[in-house]
């Protein structure tokens, strides 16, 4: 690789369905300068939606990966990788650094390309049990390099022992061109289905247990007896709690004033008819909802998790606090929605904090820089 050739980074995934990680390598790869990288994505399952947005020049492959570990999709993997011969193997979380590690075993061409994993999600459940945390420890000596979306999710990797020389944190940006506040909300509701006069509690994000939204839909219904304007919308088409999800808002008392929208191709103009964006994550990286609701102008109220913390400053840019059940959510959404003056102050310090913190350019700097260190070895 001459120093003024561009980058080739291939992108493992398990797919790009929609969801929070593949929504930032989606927007890292279309924001990257031709001149400095290239990007191929090597999806072990299957494209998914989210590769509409590549923008052109992006090339995918699916691997048909089936349930359980596959060789066959490992081997594809590795001729892909050997047909490529990328200056740099990008992972993210577990399943697809096993495919690449075993893929770069495979062929004798391949072992010296350097993995760049990353995680994006704080460890639970399985994840948490000491034989995963051994093959854990053992692949990221492998890597190169280690990344997390933010440093609070750092700090719970390496204080289960994980290697913190290999580690850094790039935290996540969002397009403030793209997302953006709204002169007209109550013509953005409209535009969404709701009615004008609305008082907007948003959702984003995949179906799983860790959003908790369950727990969303109870206390939406605690507050919505002496709220009747309040009205919850969720945006999210995907995960194993998704049939669990819809059927708590068919039987809801309040249905008719729970919205499912849906996955949303352009989510923009949803989050602009927010007034409120509700995460009650019990665990979370830097969630991009977050991000993209904080340039839109919305304050996100969000449980004291892992990255919220980092982005959030409490009262100022947003509102944080400790969510154990319905009730505690409730209570603090019903405080917040009976002060239209607190909303709208955070509202400009939530857009203030993206454009000044979290921008696009500035991950994207971030990144390349990573993509160079791991490229050329640098320590």
């Amino acid at each position: 690789m001459s120093s003024a050739s561009p980058l080739q980074i291939a992108q493992v995934v398990f797919s790009l369905q929609p969801g929070g990680m593949e929504n930032g390598v989606v927007n890292l790869s279309n924001s990257l300068p031709d001149s400095a990288a290239r990007t191929t994505f090597l999806c072990l399952e299957e494209a998914g939606a989210f590769a509409a947005r590549l923008r052109p020049g992006i090339a995918v492959q699916a691997l048909g990966r089936r349930p359980g570990w596959d060789w066959r999709a490992c081997w594809r993997l590795a001729l892909a990788l050997n047909r490529l011969r990328p200056d740099v193997i990008h992972t993210h979380n577990l399943g697809p650094l096993i495919y690449a590690d075993t893929a770069r075993r495979m062929l004798p061409t391949l072992w010296r390309i350097p993995i760049f994993h990353g995680e994006h999600g704080a460890l639970q459940g399985d994840g948490l049990h000491p034989k995963r945390l051994q093959q854990r420890r053992r692949l990221y000596q492998r890597c190169e390099l280690v990344h997390t979306v933010s440093d609070g999710l750092r700090q719970n990797l390496i204080a289960h022992d994980l290697p913190a020389d290999k580690m850094i944190s790039i935290l996540n940006g969002v397009d403030c061109q793209r997302f953006r506040p709204t002169t007209d909300r109550s013509q953005a509701r409209e535009a969404c289905g709701l009615p004008a006069d609305a008082l907007v509690i948003g959702a984003v994000g995949r179906f799983i247990a860790t959003k908790r939204y369950p727990l969303l839909i109870e206390a939406f219904e605690s507050l919505a007896k002496d709220h009747p304007r309040t009205q919850l919308m969720i945006l999210g088409d995907s995960g194993p709690e998704r049939e669990n999800v819809h059927q708590l808002a068919r039987q809801s008392p309040f249905a008719a004033r729970i919205h499912l929208k849906g996955h949303q191709a352009e989510p923009a103009p949803f989050y602009q008819a927010m007034d409120l964006l509700a995460m009650p994550s019990s665990h979370e990286g830097l969630a991009n909802a977050l991000l993209e609701a904080m340039a839109s102008g919305v304050p996100a109220l969000a449980h004291a998790a892992c990255g919220a913390a980092e982005v959030i400053e409490d009262g100022v840019s947003g509102f944080l606090t400790q969510i154990d059940t319905a009730a505690d959510l409730a209570r603090r959404i019903a405080s917040l929605i009976e002060a239209p003056d607190l909303l709208e102050q955070v509202s400009q310090k939530a857009r203030q904090a993206a454009q000044e913190r979290f921008s696009l350019d500035s991950m994207v700097q971030n990144y390349l820089t990573a993509f160079r260190r791991v490229a050329s070895r640098t320590p």
